[in-house]
Parts: structure tokens; sequence; C-alpha cells
């Protein structure tokens, strides 16, 4: 296809992120654990004794909510903010080389919400608690120097649901995986230049003419 390019340039100025590190991080670690003597139970009037003794019926499953207990992706429901001083992160030297670059401590916090949900296999009835808050506190290594920000962008989550019960006593234990791209840079305002274009005139369509043999 061709196309016209006419002889007059713009010069447009526009904020673009300039990366300075790139990291694919997982985090796992336990959310919460419930615990109760038997004469309360944990989620909504559910014993977890008697469900135990009904593996093949019964499971638990947690799922990302938001404010108003409705599921969501988790790129949505997980919001992350630096908690060290972006002018004042401390530096570790990753080995002893004298060309090696530093790399900047940031403890990074993710909060968020989820559910617990039983789910009734034979007939599909489904019970759901209250939305639960979790606040997750990490701490992460990159080339971060003064003037960068440090972001991370979750990907995906996984939870595990543990329910026991041990002499009556009921437990409840819930343990996350969160996979999550965890950048740094900062923002610089770039030059491009350009041209204005217009559409090429359309072509007609040729007539051929097969030989017959």
């Amino acid at each position: 296809m061709n196309i016209t390019v006419s002889s007059s340039h713009q010069t447009h100025c526009v904020n673009a992120f300039h990366l300075y590190d790139w990291v694919q991080k997982k985090y796992e670690g336990e959310l919460d654990v419930f615990k109760s003597d038997g004469t309360d139970e944990i989620i909504n009037g559910i014993n977890l004794c008697e469900l135990l003794l009904q593996r093949n019926r019964f499971f638990i499953e947690a799922m990302i909510v938001d404010e108003n207990g409705c599921p969501t992706s988790p790129e949505r429901g997980i919001t992350t903010t630096e908690l060290t001083n972006s002018m004042m992160r401390t530096k570790k030297k990753v080995n002893d080389e004298d060309n090696c670059s530093s790399l900047y401590r940031a403890v990074m916090q993710k909060q968020g919400r989820y559910v617990l949900k039983l789910v009734d296999q034979t007939t599909g009835q489904i019970c759901r608690s209250n939305p639960i808050p979790f606040t997750i506190q990490e701490t992460v290594y990159l080339y971060a120097p003064t003037g960068t920000t440090v972001q991370s962008d979750v990907t995906s989550v996984e939870f595990t649901v543990t329910p026991s019960c041990i002499n009556r006593e009921q437990e409840l234990r819930v343990e996350v995986s969160i996979c999550q791209n965890v950048t740094s840079g900062c923002s610089k305002t770039i030059q491009l230049e350009g041209a204005y274009i217009h559409p090429r005139e359309e072509l007609q369509s040729s007539h051929c003419k097969h030989s017959h043999y």
C-alpha cells in the first residue's frame, strides 16, 4: 500500500514511562487462620467438623471481591503502594564485584478483600462469607534510584483453603499465591517528530484476459 506523506512536519511532546528495572515475582504467604472451640462456627453457622466427614460433597474456596462483595479481577481488586520513602531507599550489593550495580530495598503493601465460598457439589447450593479485608507487606530489591517510582501489577491470584477439625477444635487456614510484575522507573517528557499523511487514491481494478489454448 502506498501512502502519501506531506512535507509539513510537527514536533509533539509526550509523557512516557522510562523503565529502570522489571522483575516477575511471586508472593506466597498466609492470609488468615480462623479458629473455633466448637461452641461457635466459623462461616455463617457452618460446622467444619461435620463438613470434613463429607469431603466428597463439600469444598471451600476463596476469591477476590470489591468493596461491595462482587467478584472482580485481581488487578482491579488489589491495590499496591510503596511504604518506604522513595527518596531514601537503602542499597544492597548483589555481590562484591566493583562494577556490580546496587539494588534498592522497597517495602510494598497490598490491600484487598476476599470471600470464602462453601459449595455443596450435590445440590449446587453455595454459602458465602462477608468480604474479608487483608493487608500484605513484602520487600523487593530492584534497581530503583532516587526519583523513581516502584509499582506492582498483579497478574494472577490463587487461594488455598484448608479446613481441619482436631478434638472438636475447628480451624480454617487461608493461604494466597500472587504473581506480579514489579517495575521501577520515572515519567519523562520525550519529543517526537511527525508528519501529516494523506490517504492515497484508490487504484482501479485492471482487466486481464486469459489466453485459451
